[in-house]
C-alpha cells in the first residue's frame, strides 16, 4: 500500500531535479500571464496638463479625425468594438487602459492606426491630457 504513492513520484534524483524545473517554468509562465492593463498609464506630467485647456469637440475631435480614427469606415463605424464617433463613446473608449496602449504601439495592445505611422508625440498628449483632465466634453 505504501509503494503505490511511489509509483507516481519518481525516486530518480536525475527526474526530480526535471519535475522541479517543469514546476518553476510553469509557475513564472503563469504568472507573466497576469493582466497588464489594469490601469492606464499616463506618462505627460500634470503640469503640462494643467496649462492646456483641452476638450473634446476642440482638440481630441480633431486628432483622431486627422488620423482616421473616427471615420466611419473605421472606429466611428465601431469597428474592432471600440466607437470614436463622439465624445460619449471616445471617453468610454478611453477608459480602457488598451486605448493608450493603441495609441502609443505599446506591446499588449494592436497598434493605432492600423497599418499607419504612430501618431506624433504632440497628439498623444493632447490625448493623455484629455484622459488626464476628466475627458471634458
Amino acid at each position: 500500500m505504501v509503494w503505490d504513492i511511489f509509483v507516481f513520484f519518481p525516486t530518480n534524483r536525475h527526474t526530480m531535479k526535471k519535475i522541479g524545473t517543469l514546476i518553476f517554468i510553469i509557475v513564472v509562465l503563469a504568472s507573466a500571464c497576469q493582466d497588464d492593463d489594469k490601469d492606464v498609464i499616463i506618462t505627460t506630467p500634470q503640469e503640462l496638463c494643467d496649462s492646456l485647456d483641452i476638450h473634446y469637440t476642440q482638440d481630441v475631435a480633431h486628432v483622431l479625425a486627422n488620423a482616421g480614427c473616427s471615420g466611419s469606415y473605421c472606429h466611428g463605424g465601431g469597428s474592432g468594438g471600440v466607437n470614436l464617433s463622439d465624445w460619449a463613446n471616445t471617453k468610454t473608449a478611453a477608459e480602457s487602459p488598451k486605448f493608450l496602449k493603441a495609441v502609443k504601439h505599446e506591446l499588449s495592445a494592436s497598434p493605432m492606426p492600423k497599418g499607419g505611422q504612430k501618431l506624433s508625440d504632440a497628439d498623444i498628449e493632447i490625448l493623455e491630457c484629455w484622459i488626464k483632465s476628466g475627458s471634458r466634453e
